[in-house]
């Protein structure tokens, strides 16, 4: 089946082609082609031209032919598994490098920020995990979910964004969002997992979400490797963040809204002023500063409101 999967490109190539170039029968091919489906890859078929993967789909070719930078030079292109997260945090274990990426068409506990479900649409998404071991005191750790945010910004080129990381389309419905896991030893970071969800294609969103196909056409690979570049160029500004927090509060959507931010101490209203220093969001309620540094933000009336 993985044999078959690296000779699969975004053009049609016959079965009688496919079965000659890997040495087997039409019927093995027909075989692996119904597997590589089972397994969540994106094959289509058209009578008369044979099969192809998804135009845009991400194989290690396709981003190797664009990929620029570290990040993506170890990558895993997967059809189905849990989550990308858990599979990375056993690379981590292991040892793999910073930079290494998992990315799988489908996901069947793909999860959000605060343990929210996220669904994969095989061909149609991008979900993926990326390994970081960042060389910074562990005060920096919050301002990694807002270059990860900045990032996305950088690479699909529509929207703006909610506090933290979620990346809205301009009438306030969620492209993509970001899930952040890290493992620390004391004051050190020994690795971070950064999981992002992004829709791009039609019928990617959940109803109320959008998708980038939205914006004009759009390949996934591609958004991949400008995301990974984005990423990488984001990542960096972190050791010197005031040009990070500066582009950071231009692509705001989240400030000089009213907003309610539900945090582990209780609801506060009021409106978003700035992002502070260590990255937390201020909001201004009553008479009161308040620096939030975790908690869901809902931006009160905001175009189509926080999704």
């Amino acid at each position: 089946m993985s044999a078959l999967l690296g000779h699969l490109h975004d053009h049609y190539q016959s079965g009688e082609a496919l079965a000659k170039a890997l040495g087997v029968s039409r019927t093995a091919v027909w075989k692996q082609i119904a597997e590589l489906r089972k397994a969540g890859y994106p094959v289509e078929t058209q009578r008369g031209q044979g099969y192809r993967l998804a135009p845009g789909s991400p194989t290690p070719a396709a981003l190797e032919a664009l990929r620029s930078g570290r990040f993506g030079a170890f990558y895993a292109y997967l059809g189905t598994v849990d989550s990308t997260q858990e599979v990375l945090k056993n690379w981590a274990l292991d040892g793999a490098e910073e930079g290494a990426v998992v990315l799988a068409e489908r996901q069947l506990k793909g999860r959000g920020r605060r343990g929210r479900a996220w669904a994969s649409v095989p061909g149609k998404s991008l979900t993926f995990s990326l390994l970081l071991r960042p060389a910074l005191p562990l005060s920096a750790l919050p301002l990694l979910p807002l270059a990860a945010g900045l990032a996305l910004r950088d690479a699909c080129g529509v929207g703006g964004l909610k506090w933290p990381n979620d990346l809205l389309s301009p009438d306030g419905r969620k492209l993509a969002g970001v899930l952040l896991e890290a493992q620390v030893s004391g004051e050190e970071v020994a690795w971070v997992l950064l999981g992002i969800g992004l829709n791009v294609h039609r019928g990617a969103a959940p109803p109320g979400g959008a998708d980038l196909e939205e914006f004009g056409p759009v390949s996934r690979v591609q958004v991949l490797a400008r995301l990974l570049a984005s990423l990488e160029a984001r990542y960096a500004q972190l050791r010197n963040p005031q040009a990070l927090l500066q582009d950071y509060r231009a692509n705001s959507y989240t400030l000089g809204q009213r907003v309610r931010v539900a945090t582990a101490q209780g609801v506060i209203e009021g409106q978003a002023s700035d992002i502070a220093p260590d990255g937390a969001l201020v909001v201004q309620s009553e008479g009161t500063t308040h620096h939030v540094g975790a908690g869901d933000v809902e931006l009160v009336g905001f175009l189509g409101g926080s999704r």
